[in-house]
């Protein structure tokens, strides 16, 4: 009896060990995703340019104005802030994308379409740097983005002609406002010319003629040379003159204006210089938002509507 008792505790014994071990490699399989986060390796940095990293510009349609948000490893940057009438998709789109925070937020020159909503950026994320030339304006809207401003504790950079700053792998270069006396407030915007890998992209506010003679007096066509261009005064013409954009000499041309807008923003003259410069033509009017997505080598344009 004694043995057999012995040999019933021993059956059982292998049946419980055999279910444990069951039980435990269940749990590891189960488990494993969360014990690799706390006990795996560390996440990896941003991978380097060439090897997978890319950066993500959103031209965000606003209506008749300009808002252009710039995503990187390092940060996120706002060129812009479109007009007050654009507040909630202005809101929407940054809501939908998680912006919480921005490293930089340009406001190339004080009119209404481009600051509309400075005071609520300013307000409502949290903005390290900004961005903006030293032109005043006697709007309410420039006096509630200049009051969020002080409020926000936000560093104020010069846009000093030629200096440059880095965001994650891109570099900033500031071009313009090069002249100090113009008559259009337009000329004043701050131009910048970004470069990702081997990509450049030409961000230009709403100068005009006479901010592009300046310009095209002082770099050389080297400096300007670049594959996207966003177009002047959102396709005025007063901008985008012909050595301009002989210069700048783009694949891609961004337009950023309102549907039906009552200024007739982009002219025909405009379209028909960068059709004939081969230059790929989006606009907001007729695409909405526009993402433009770099590798650091190629750029894919992916429009929204």
């Amino acid at each position: 009896m004694a043995k057999r008792r012995s040999r019933r505790n021993t059956a059982i014994k292998n049946i419980t060990l055999f279910l444990l071990l069951v039980a435990i490699a269940v749990a590891v399989y189960f488990l494993s995703p969360y014990l690799e986060q706390y006990f795996g390796e560390e996440p990896r940095e941003a991978i380097p340019v060439g090897d997978g990293e890319y950066i993500e510009i959103h031209v965000i349609d606003v209506g008749q104005g300009d808002s252009i948000l710039i995503r990187t490893a390092g940060g996120d940057m706002l060129i812009d802030a479109g007009p007050s009438s654009g507040e909630d998709e202005l809101k929407a789109y940054l809501t939908e994308m998680q912006v919480a925070d921005l490293e930089y937020a340009v406001f190339t020159h004080p009119d209404a379409d481009h600051i509309g909503n400075a005071d609520m950026i300013l307000t409502d994320y949290t903005v390290s740097n900004v961005i903006m030339p030293d032109r005043e304006a006697t709007s309410k809207t420039y006096e509630r983005m200049m009051t969020a401003l002080e409020a926000s504790g936000a560093n104020v950079v010069e846009p000093v002609p030629e200096s440059s700053f880095t965001l994650g792998s891109m570099t900033v270069t500031i071009l313009a406002p090069v002249g100090e006396k113009y008559s259009s407030t337009n000329d004043y915007s701050v131009v910048m010319r970004l470069d990702f890998g081997e990509t450049s992209f030409m961000m230009t506010g709403d100068a005009e003629e006479h901010a592009e003679e300046d310009i095209l007096e002082r770099y050389s066509t080297a400096m300007l040379d670049c594959d996207v261009l966003k177009v002047g005064h959102h396709g005025s013409d007063t901008s985008t003159s012909q050595a301009f954009l002989d210069a700048v000499s783009p694949e891609l041309a961004l337009i950023s204006c309102g549907e039906g807008n009552t200024y007739g923003h982009p002219y025909a003259v405009t379209l028909q210089k960068l059709e004939a410069a081969s230059a790929e033509i989006y606009r907001t009017d007729e695409w909405g938002s526009i993402v433009l997505i770099s590798d650091g080598v190629d750029i894919t344009v992916q429009p929204q509507k």
